[in-house]
């Protein structure tokens, strides 16, 4: 756990933001008795889980949270033998209750947590999740930074949102971009939106993603996704754009009419088209000419071309390198390895 966070303050700011939304919700109407009786109850819960083993910063705010929910329980209950019982039944019976049922439900959520990550493409990060989520603060944000061995380095910020008691929810993540030349982008992806690591970095490359989606009728669908460069949220962080139903972008045929054009067969292949669905930008090798790399561009009807640096080059000056070569090439997909789809997404720990 973060030795910088104080539980029992949080537990108390929780309280506050709580009692802001059901006071919201009351209006005018509001039960004092009630409101105090569910003060009690929450702060006494809280305070289960926070004594088990606090920090010193912590035991200052916990004596300050005892004595209000002493005082809560004085005006609450003015019998003194009915105060005693009900202040027994906390200690005896509601306190291991209420721990046993959160070490429950927080070991699931962990759980569930960790599968969700998984599947993004954070199986190999250490996270230490039972360390960094305390279950008290409402929102927490995790950082991992990783290093890509293209020389780009990557940072993410996880969020997590409260919802109940021993129940954190992933909320999606941040994902920014540092290129080699100092080039920046940025994008927030919602748990919604289904988008995973890899996916994420060819996104903030420039790419275009194709996802599957499920309409209103039930029924299945496609669309391109990309990072809308332009269009900015209220935080300034780009916004995903989805393509709409109505355009037209036939991946395969671009892919077979530029290999005609081309007389560069490769590039028409299913694990090129695959590949280029998963926004990556693949590299085809040419026997006797420097390699290049091409890319989906849904958004502009077209595909992208590059050089053996990765400079954008104009498809007639590529087809003006390949095209002299008359006699059919074998085009390698790579010596020592057959054109990788997450090539250029390998992740090493950059902490």
């Amino acid at each position: 756990m973060d030795p910088g966070i104080n539980r029992a303050e949080q537990l108390y700011l929780a309280w506050e933001e709580r009692q802001k939304s059901l006071l919201g919700l009351m209006g005018t109407g509001v039960d004092e008795r009630k409101m105090k009786k569910l003060k009690c109850r929450f702060l006494s819960a809280g305070l289960f889980r926070v004594s088990v083993r606090p920090s010193e910063m912590e035991r200052l705010y916990i004596q300050v949270l005892r004595s209000v929910t002493a005082k809560l329980r004085k005006e609450l209950y003015p019998n003194l033998l009915l105060r005693f019982f009900v202040g027994l039944k906390a200690v005896v019976i509601d306190k291991s209750v209420h721990l046993s049922r959160f070490s429950r439900l927080r070991e699931e959520n962990i759980s569930s947590l960790k599968e969700q990550l998984s599947s993004l493409g954070l199986r190999n990060v250490d996270l230490r999740l039972e360390e960094r989520l305390d279950y008290e603060r409402q929102r927490i944000v995790l950082d991992v930074v990783r290093g890509l061995n293209t020389g780009e380095k990557l940072s993410l910020q996880l969020s997590f949102e409260r919802e109940d008691i021993g129940v954190y929810r992933f909320s999606g993540f941040n994902g920014r971009m540092l290129g080699k030349d100092g080039s920046e982008r940025s994008c927030f992806f919602s748990r919604e939106a289904g988008i995973d690591l890899v996916e994420a970095i060819n996104l903030l490359r420039g790419g275009s993603v194709l996802k599957e989606y499920q309409g209103l009728d039930g029924n299945l669908g496609k669309c391109w996704v990309k990072v809308n460069d332009t269009a900015k949220d209220f935080s300034s962080s780009p916004l995903l754009y989805f393509s709409g139903t109505g355009q037209e972008y036939d991946l395969k045929k671009q892919l077979l009419d530029h290999a005609i054009a081309l007389e560069c067969y490769a590039i028409s292949t299913e694990v090129v088209l695959r590949g280029l669905e998963q926004g990556n930008r693949m590299k085809i090798n040419v026997p006797g000419k420097d390699k290049f790399y091409i890319r989906a561009d849904p958004f502009e009807n077209r595909l992208e071309f590059f050089d053996s640096g990765k400079k954008e080059i104009a498809f007639e000056q590529l087809k003006d390198m390949l095209v002299p070569v008359k006699a059919q090439p074998s085009f390698g997909l790579g010596a020592d390895k057959q054109l990788d789809m997450r090539e250029e997404n390998q992740l090493e720990m950059g902490r």
